[in-house]
């Protein structure tokens, strides 16, 4: 039985790296990470590049630039913020982003676009 996640990949347009490493970093708080040189060599041997970033709980987000890049409309990638939900969604506010809100099960849950259109579902008290 699985445990936990371990990381979630996106596709991203092929320019769009610099746009998704300030909403990982600038907005949700995730710190950019180097992948190990096995993995770097592997990856980068099928024409490939990485882009990691990590969480402080160890989950990570990797990105995956692509050419043919397009965004499935009912997916979605789910973090739990807690208390910083509150910050993250002044950030968002600030740089215009439209961000639609519920709450359910006592929590709230705050729905987003990142720059390459993925949705992303933010979940804090």
């Amino acid at each position: 039985m699985p445990r936990s996640v371990h990381h979630v990949n996106l596709s991203v347009p092929v320019d769009g790296v610099p746009a998704m490493t300030g909403w990982l970093v600038d907005v949700l708080g995730y710190r950019s990470v180097p992948a190990g040189p096995e993995i770097t060599a592997l990856v980068e041997s099928m024409g490939r590049s990485l882009h990691w970033f990590e969480a402080d709980d160890g989950h990570q987000i990797h990105l995956s630039p692509a050419a043919e890049h397009s965004v499935t409309p009912n997916a979605h990638t789910a973090v739990r913020l807690d208390d910083a939900l509150d910050a993250v969604l002044d950030r968002l506010a600030a740089q215009g982003v439209e961000v639609r809100t519920t709450t359910f099960d006592g929590e709230r849950h705050a729905f987003a676009a990142d720059p390459a259109g993925n949705l992303w579902e933010l979940v804090g008290p």
